[in-house]
């Protein structure tokens, strides 16, 4: 442990860097942050590319079906 330099060895307490997670190279302000917390550069922005762990075809599914609720009208009591 450093203790005299002033640096604590937990990674969370380190900014974020400026670098796509996949190739590290620099994204300066064009990074594009994705669902699974990364920021990747032009190359690799897409789920695609980079191996993302997110399920967009589960997720949107979810999102449908909390957005749309099944709707039953009551029988109709014939005469």
């Amino acid at each position: 442990m450093n203790v005299g330099n002033g640096q604590s060895e937990d990674a969370s307490d380190k900014q974020p860097t400026n670098r796509c997670l996949q190739c590290r190279k620099k994204v300066g302000l064009t990074g594009f942050k994705c669902r699974c917390g990364g920021t990747f550069c032009s190359a690799h922005r897409y789920s695609e590319t980079h191996e993302c762990s997110i399920d967009y075809k589960s997720a949107g599914r979810q999102y449908i079906a909390k957005e749309n609720p099944v709707v039953k009208a009551e029988k109709i009591r014939k005469i």
